[in-house]
């Protein structure tokens, strides 16, 4: 039973090379005629047979037409190619004469370079049968010559010494312009050489009846692209599109921010061009939304958030973004695009990012003064390049990050902590760090410093006395002052840039500079007003509704507007303690469960906030 399909196999095999043997023979003693010749040309022209012999492997035509032109010639020479199956190339074109205004010499493309010894086919496929072999010094030539008169002479030599029915055959095919086409507008909609090629096979798939017509579609050059084909074109993309990835491209970004600045009054740019390490690319970009933000929203002239991310595009550039926080999440102020991270190019462009805010940045605090206070990550040259450019904000630092850089300090090999005392040391921090007041702050890393298990460990002690003059940055019992809404790590910004990578980026790289700019002056920002726009007309998905309407029992919303007599009973329980600071009871307090009878209903305060911030935005 084992051999059975093994037989059948060969069978198939077998009669398969006999089918196309005797079709070969066929056309050998053949002869060719008129009419099967014709067949072979489009049909949209007139044709007058001057000549012809042969058979059907081998044959010589001359004809003449007054359809084909110069201006048509290379239409007609593609509806010949796809009728035939070949490919040909142009070989030769010699320069107008008294009598002819065009002569074109075409080869066949399996004929790629003068006949020589060294390079004969039939020995690199002897020494290689496996090898794909595109060169077989194929005699076929057509001539095609236009005298003065547009009178159109055709000469055809069809001497294939190749097969033109192999699936080999048709890998060596040149694409055509419709798969060219699907191929550049899969690159436009943000796909990569590897992501679209996976997706025109899915749809090269969904359009064959079964997987015989998908496998003769898919070995076609013409139809199915190679991955070379891929890379090659996504080159010629983005050198069209986007200048390349040499001098052109910075030429192309400088254009693009001129048209976006005109195309776009109310946003503010200012950039500086590569040209060299004393020089560094740096963009600082303002849009119409950002500049919204600074003047509407309140929290930004409390307090924003600066990070920064890299790898989102080919040059690994260096993208900050500066926003603050609200009801509706994150809101956009700046966007700083620079080649390094060096404090001089950071301060730099800080300063350039500086210039391009409005006179009532930061809620009217003024772009010289800045906010009252900054959350970054502990990257010591952009808190002296912010430092230096708004001396009079103050610096907090990330406690995730703190926490994160303490831990990984444990764990470094060369510090040589216990495995068991990392958690001990880790959880003596945290109490310092969530100390309420600041005396509690002093007694807890006193505590720290003095402990038997630290002072095993001189590096240790070292390296924790440098983190405490900055204790002011990250202890929370120095931020009672600040208008920091609960606000102690750097989420805002980080989950913007997972927006990004995810949503804009698509978890590729974009192809360059270029790229990365539209991406982040129109995706980006649309990507802000579909948001406030979904939560201003109710639109918005269930995340958004449990983010700013709470979560109720059964699913419900989880909060039921008062009427006008509880709402002024609820109101007047608030006691103003000013600096925006109020004392709001709430409805779990046995003092205030029941107001004349009836259950007091919680107020749905970031709910009205938010409509009364969005409001600003667009009415």
């Amino acid at each position: 039973m084992a051999d059975k399909p093994d037989n059948f196999l060969k069978d198939l095999i077998s009669s398969a090379i006999k089918e196309v043997e005797s079709k070969r023979k066929s056309f050998e003693s053949t002869q060719i005629t008129k009419e099967s010749f014709l067949a072979s040309l489009p049909d949209d022209s007139f044709y007058y047979l001057k000549a012809i012999s042969g058979n059907g492997e081998k044959f010589k035509v001359h004809f003449l037409t007054e359809d084909i032109t110069k201006e048509n010639l290379e239409q007609w020479i593609s509806e010949y190619e796809v009728i035939n199956s070949i490919s040909v190339k142009l070989k030769t074109k010699k320069a107008p004469t008294s009598g002819y205004v065009l002569q074109n010499y075409y080869r066949c493309q399996h004929n790629t370079r003068n006949w020589s010894p060294s390079k004969d086919p039939q020995q690199k496929l002897y020494l290689n049968p496996s090898a794909r072999v595109k060169n077989t010094n194929c005699p076929f030539q057509m001539i095609v010559k236009i005298d003065s008169e547009g009178c159109c002479s055709v000469d055809i030599e069809w001497d294939h010494n190749h097969s033109l029915e192999t699936l080999e055959t048709s890998n060596f095919r040149d694409l055509s312009p419709e798969c060219t086409e699907r191929v550049l507008k899969l690159f436009e909609s943000g796909h990569t050489p590897a992501t679209a090629r996976q997706q025109y096979l899915k749809e090269l798939k969904e359009s064959c009846q079964d997987e015989l017509e998908f496998h003769r579609k898919k070995a076609n050059r013409a139809v199915m692209p190679r991955k070379r084909d891929f890379s090659y074109l996504y080159t010629q993309f983005g050198k069209d599109r986007y200048g390349g990835q040499g001098v052109m491209m910075f030429e192309r970004l400088a254009e693009r921010l001129e048209q976006y600045k005109k195309d776009n009054p109310e946003a503010t740019t200012c950039y500086q061009i590569y040209e060299g390490d004393n020089t560094p690319l740096i963009i600082a970009i303002v849009t119409p939304l950002m500049n919204r933000v600074h003047k509407e929203v309140q929290q930004s002239g409390e307090m924003v958030f600066v990070d920064a991310t890299s790898n989102t595009e080919e040059h690994n550039l260096k993208v900050f973004l500066m926003c603050t926080n609200n009801v509706s999440g994150a809101l956009p102020l700046g966007i700083l695009i620079t080649s390094d991270e060096q404090e001089r190019t950071l301060k730099q462009g800080f300063e350039m990012f500086r210039s391009c805010l409005p006179e009532y940045a930061f809620n009217d605090r003024g772009r010289e003064q800045g906010p009252q206070a900054i959350l970054t990550d502990n990257c010591k040259e952009e808190r002296n390049a912010l430092k230096s450019v708004w001396p009079t904000s103050v610096l907090l630092l990330c406690i995730f990050h703190m926490l994160q850089q303490l831990w990984r300090w444990l764990h470094e090999s060369k510090n040589s902590i216990s495995q068991a005392d990392r958690p001990y040391f880790l959880t003596l921090f945290k109490r310092s760090l969530y100390a309420e007041t600041k005396q509690d702050f002093e007694n807890c890393f006193s505590e720290l410093l003095n402990d038997g298990r630290c002072k095993k460990y001189p590096d240790l002690v070292s390296y924790l006395q440098n983190l405490y003059n900055d204790k002011e940055s990250f202890a929370l019992c120095f931020r009672t002052e600040l208008l920091v809404r609960g606000n102690h790590t750097n989420n805002f910004a980080e989950a913007q840039f997972l927006v990004l990578k995810d949503v804009i980026l698509q978890r590729t790289k974009e192809y360059n500079v270029v790229g990365l700019l539209d991406k982040l002056t129109i995706d980006l920002e649309d990507h802000y007003k579909n948001k406030l726009l979904s939560i201003a007309d109710g639109s918005f998905d269930g995340v958004y509704r449990h983010r700013f309407f709470g979560k109720g029992k059964n699913g419900s919303t989880g909060f039921k507007v008062p009427d006008k007599k509880d709402l002024d009973a609820y109101l007047s329980t608030v006691e103003n303690f000013g600096n925006n600071v109020f004392k709001v009871g709430s409805s779990s307090d046995s003092s205030h469960r029941r107001l004349n009878g009836n259950r007091l209903q919680k107020l749905p305060r970031n709910f009205l906030q938010g409509m009364s911030a969005l409001k600003d935005f667009f009415v």
